[in-house]
């Protein structure tokens, strides 16, 4: 029996009706998640700066936002970035996510509304 080189259809994703948005920066990420009926949850987590343990702080952030519609990630710009990257690493579409430049430093009032504008 020979295999293909043809890739399977890709499944079409479900909408949980939850979306996230997140604020990173050296030190801490700050992450509130919303869903359709209007609840909102937050959680912080540290952010060490050390760059050794940097990755592993960063897939814990983007596995804590859990399946979601939409992320939107927001923070300085390095930081930013390489949690976008770990995010689609751990099999969250890319298609996800948001970003945007904003001043900072955010708090969960703040993320609360950037999140209400996702919808």
């Amino acid at each position: 029996m020979h295999g293909t080189s043809r890739t399977k259809p890709a499944e079409k994703p479900v909408a949980t009706g939850v979306n996230a948005a997140v604020w990173i920066e050296p030190g801490r990420a700050l992450i509130v998640r919303g869903g359709a009926g209007g609840e909102l949850t937050s959680l912080e987590l540290a952010i060490p700066s050390t760059p050794a343990v940097m990755p592993p702080a960063l897939a814990e952030v983007a596995h804590s936002i859990g399946a979601v519609d939409r992320v939107l990630v927001l923070g300085a710009d390095e930081l930013r970035t390489a949690l976008e990257r770990e995010i689609v690493a751990i099999g969250h579409r890319p298609e996800t996510i948001r970003d945007a430049d904003v001043g900072g430093p955010m708090d969960e009032a703040a993320l609360a509304e950037r999140l209400a504008g996702l919808d």
